[in-house]
């Protein structure tokens, strides 16, 4: 049996989809890999949702640097069991990824938070109260 995956121009495709991204949206991505990622905003936090199935949420890795989220994948090489079945066709892709987002100022950093359930990587990145930063005193002109 033979599938055959019809596309037009897979890197044309990704490049336009990539430059849509990057011109909409508030947090653009930097990345190389193929992890489907949607990106919402609500009324106190962005959601990043990846698609990400048949992974170990302990294989993930999610840092912040100043103002860029950098969430990652590596995939851990595990023994070759002989008796295993051989896969005859395999579109899972299962690699390792590395995927940047550039967070705007409005975030709470500290707050940031994941989790991966049914092959879904979500990360909630508040909104920063605006009445943290604000304070009230005076200023002694010297």
């Amino acid at each position: 049996m033979t599938i055959i995956k019809w596309r037009l121009n897979p890197e044309s495709e990704r490049s336009y989809q990539r430059g849509i991204t990057r011109n909409e949206s508030e947090m653009a991505p930097n990345c190389g890999c193929d992890a489907e990622t949607n990106i919402r905003k609500f009324n106190d936090h962005y959601l990043i949702d990846m698609a990400v199935p048949g992974r170990s949420k302990a294989e993930f890795s999610i840092s912040l640097e100043d103002d860029i989220i950098t969430i990652s994948y590596e995939k851990k090489e595990t023994e070759h069991d002989a008796n295993a079945p051989k896969y005859l066709h395999r579109e899972f892709d299962n690699s390792s990824f590395s995927r940047n987002f550039r967070l705007p100022e409005i975030v709470d950093k500290e707050s940031i938070s994941a989790r991966y359930e049914d092959g879904i990587l979500s990360v909630r990145i508040p909104f920063e109260d605006p009445e943290k930063n604000r304070i009230s005193r005076s200023i002694q002109v010297n």
